[in-house]
């Protein structure tokens, strides 16, 4: 992977429009994008300032009208092709969909039976609680407009459905308990 993570969200928060750092984040959150992908708040400012020395987004200082002066971030033409590389790229991977409870489930047969029922009821737990989440943010974004909110409302939905199908597999797997436990 040659774009980063990190990079092709901030490029493509400011191909939208030029912002400053705190809106970059609030934008980030504003969307719900940390149901699908993952970037902590410090990382932004890192990438801010690597993305500009690379010439892929200019800042401009402003001055604060209600609060702290702030520097504005546009992306420029580098960094529109950065950004259009970075996304590219990310559809060719093969990378399936890893996670912590998915090590747990493929290594579910290493427990007790009780155990593993107890496993799969808090991961059931766990994925209802998610799926509130999710309804509540949609419901959120039902208001916002723009083509970038589109795609955030089927960003969640997919969301959705990977939760709900997980739930089902966790049924399966439930009545397929005795055959796998020891």
């Amino acid at each position: 992977m040659s774009v980063a993570r990190v990079d092709v969200v901030m490029l493509g928060l400011l191909a939208e429009e030029p912002l400053y750092g705190y809106e970059l984040i609030e934008r980030f959150r504003a969307r719900a994008m940390g149901w699908w992908t993952e970037v902590a708040r410090a990382s932004v400012y890192q990438a801010l300032r690597r993305l500009e020395g690379a010439g892929l987004i200019t800042g401009k200082a402003q001055d604060g009208v209600e609060g702290p002066d702030r520097r504005v971030y546009r992306i420029t033409r580098p960094g529109r092709d950065r950004l259009r590389r970075g996304l590219l790229e990310r559809f060719v991977q093969e990378a399936g969909y890893r996670s912590d409870p998915s090590v747990a489930l493929g290594m579910i047969h290493a427990l007790p039976p009780d155990e593993a029922r107890a496993g799969i009821a808090q991961r059931e737990a766990a994925l209802s609680a998610l799926l509130d989440g999710i309804a509540a943010d949609h419901v959120r974004l039902k208001a916002a407009s723009g083509p970038a909110n589109v795609v955030a409302r089927r960003m969640l939905q997919l969301q959705g459905d990977l939760a709900r199908t997980e739930i089902a597999w966790l049924g399966t797997l439930r009545r397929d308990l005795g055959r796998l436990t020891r």
